[in-house]
């Protein structure tokens, strides 16, 4: 699974709107949005880790 699918999967599972995931997360709307739905960048390591101690504390666990 792509790290866009995984955001997507968690927003979708959460409904959550993108500006809210990003808010929790502590990104800009427009990272969610045009930059990992759009498969256009990765986040950073930090960013990541934040993304998935979030997953974790929801229930979600991805495989890599």
């Amino acid at each position: 699974m792509t790290f866009a699918e995984k955001v997507k999967t968690v927003r979708g599972k959460l409904q959550l709107t993108q500006k809210q995931l990003a808010e929790k997360i502590g990104v800009q709307f427009y990272t969610v949005k045009n930059r990992w739905e759009n498969e256009h960048t990765e986040p950073t390591f930090l960013v990541r880790c934040r993304f998935d101690e979030f997953c974790k504390e929801h229930g979600f666990e991805f495989e890599e």
